[in-house]
């Protein structure tokens, strides 16, 4: 009977807006400020080749997000019953992964000085 009336509890706090930002704010907003200083350290700490090849690297991840998201897109427009969700989720993918190309492009004719107050790319 308690386990049930914990749960039940809970169920009611994560529902809550305060109890999701109670509970998963604080550690998200930690989270994403380590990752931020861990990045900050990484570009003031490389060379100029190291700077390359961390432009390059995101870029890559970067790309692979934009994949991620459009192959989502198209198992939804597939999964779907309706072909007018099917043709705005096909032309969103399209949008979604169009700059691509770009973004590689960019990255990869990026070079860096190697000066200490370069800012980190993309600026």
């Amino acid at each position: 009977m308690l386990l049930i009336l914990v749960l039940v509890v809970l169920c009611f706090v994560l529902s809550t807006q305060a109890g999701r930002a109670l509970i998963f704010e604080s550690p998200v907003r930690r989270l994403v400020q380590d990752i931020s200083d861990v990045r900050k350290r990484a570009w003031r700490n490389a060379d100029a080749l190291g700077r390359e090849q961390i432009v390059r690297l995101e870029c890559g991840w970067r790309v692979i997000g934009r994949v991620a998201v459009a192959g989502t897109l198209l198992t939804g427009a597939f999964a779907t019953a309706s072909p007018i969700v099917a043709i705005a989720c096909t032309v969103t993918a399209w949008q979604v992964i169009k700059p691509a190309r770009q973004e590689m492009r960019d990255a990869c004719s990026y070079r860096s000085s190697g000066a200490e107050d370069e800012r980190p790319y993309p600026w």
